[in-house]
C-alpha cells in the first residue's frame, strides 16, 4: 500500500555555500607620509569600539598605496586621508579613484590637510565625494572620537540599505530560477541552496511535508523529511520522528499558527503553498540572523511557496 513517503519526490543534498564571514572590527585605513599622523590616531582611537566591535587599522604612506589597500580591502569603513603626499594633491586624486574607477561608494573618506591652502574646504567639498574636511590641527582627542562615530554611523546605515538592496535582488533572481523548475527534487534542492545564498551563511536546513487530511494539521512525528543540507542532509526520507524534540515542538507551533518564526540562529518557516499540503523549512545558521535578514527570508519564502504550489 502506497505510504505518505512513497508519494514525496526527494531532494538531494545541495552544494554548501561558503559561510559568511562575520563582522570583527570596522576597517579604518590611514593614507598619510607622516609617520606620526599614523601613530597618534592609532594611539588615540585604541580603545574605540562602536556597537561593540574595535577598529582594524591599515596603514598607506602614499597614494598609490593607498589605492592598493582600498582595492584590496572593499569593506573598509572609514579612510582619513592626507592631501599633499607624493604630488599637491595626491590625496584628491586618490579619493576621485575610490569613488571612480574603484566603484566604492560606500567608505566615508575624511580628508586631513596640514595645509589647508592647498586644497580649500568649499571647493573640495562640492568638486569630490568626501564626507568630511578636517585641517590636522583642529583633530583633537575628543573631535577625532566624535568624527569616527559619525563616520561609522553613517557607513553602517548605508550598508544596511546595500544589504536590503542586494537581498532583495537576490530574491527577484533566486524566484525567477525556482519558477523555471517544474519538478519537485530539484525545486527542493535549489530552494535550500538559494537561502544560503540570498543570506550569505552557512545553512542547516530540514524541509518537512505532509498531506492535510481534510483541513486537519498533520501529527508533526509522521511527517516526511523531503529535503535535508548540511547536518541534516541524511535525514532525507525519513520521518521527522528522527529529528530532535525541540525542533519536532518548533514545527508544531508554526504548524499550529501558520506563521513563521524566528530565533537568533535558527528560523522555522511555513509555506502558504498547497492547502491540501502541509510544508515547513527548519534552518539553522552559522551566525544570527537580525530583522533584516528574516525580512529577507519572508519575501523570499513567499515568492518560493507559488512555486512549491506548481510543482505539489
Amino acid at each position: 500500500m502506497p505510504t505518505e513517503m512513497d508519494d514525496l519526490l526527494f531532494a538531494d543534498e545541495p552544494t554548501e555555500p561558503v559561510a559568511h564571514k562575520r563582522q570583527l572590527a570596522w576597517k579604518v585605513l590611514i593614507v598619510d607620509d607622516d609617520e606620526q599622523i599614523h601613530a597618534v590616531t592609532r594611539m588615540v582611537l585604541h580603545d574605540f569600539s562602536f556597537r561593540d566591535l574595535p577598529l582594524e587599522f591599515l596603514s598607506a604612506y602614499s597614494a598609490a598605496e593607498g589605492r592598493a589597500l582600498i582595492k584590496a580591502n572593499p569593506d573598509v569603513a572609514v579612510c582619513f586621508l592626507d592631501v599633499v603626499m607624493e604630488t599637491d594633491h595626491a590625496g584628491l586624486d586618490l579619493a576621485h579613484d575610490i569613488r571612480g574607477e574603484l566603484a566604492n561608494p560606500f567608505v566615508r573618506i575624511i580628508l586631513r590637510t596640514g595645509q589647508p591652502g592647498q586644497a580649500p574646504e568649499r571647493r573640495v567639498i562640492v568638486e569630490y565625494d568626501i564626507n568630511d574636511y578636517k585641517e590636522k590641527s583642529e583633530l583633537t582627542a575628543q573631535k577625532l572620537f566624535s568624527t569616527m562615530v559619525t563616520a561609522l554611523r553613517s557607513y553602517k546605515d548605508i550598508m544596511t540599505i546595500e544589504t536590503s538592496r542586494r537581498g532583495l535582488e537576490k530574491i527577484i533572481i533566486a524566484s525567477a530560477e525556482l519558477f523555471r523548475i517544474r519538478a519537485m527534487e530539484p525545486f527542493l534542492s535549489g530552494l535550500l541552496l538559494q537561502l544560503g545564498s540570498l543570506l550569505e551563511v552557512g545553512v542547516d536546513a530540514v524541509m518537512l511535508s505532509a498531506r492535510a487530511v481534510n483541513g486537519s494539521e498533520p501529527d508533526v512525528a509522521n511527517m516526511a523529511v523531503v529535503a535535508g543540507s548540511g547536518r541534516f542532509a541524511d535525514f532525507v526520507r525519513a520521518p521527522a520522528s528522527v529529528l530532535a524534540a525541540s525542533i519536532q515542538q518548533d514545527v508544531a507551533e508554526v504548524i499550529a499558527t501558520r506563521a513563521s518564526k524566528f530565533r537568533d540562529r535558527h528560523s522555522v518557516i511555513y509555506f502558504h503553498a498547497n492547502p491540501d499540503r502541509v510544508t515547513v523549512l527548519y534552518m539553522e545558521t552559522s551566525r544570527p540572523l537580525g530583522a533584516l535578514d528574516h525580512r529577507l527570508i519572508e519575501l523570499f519564502c513567499s515568492n518560493a511557496s507559488i512555486g512549491l504550489d506548481l510543482v505539489t
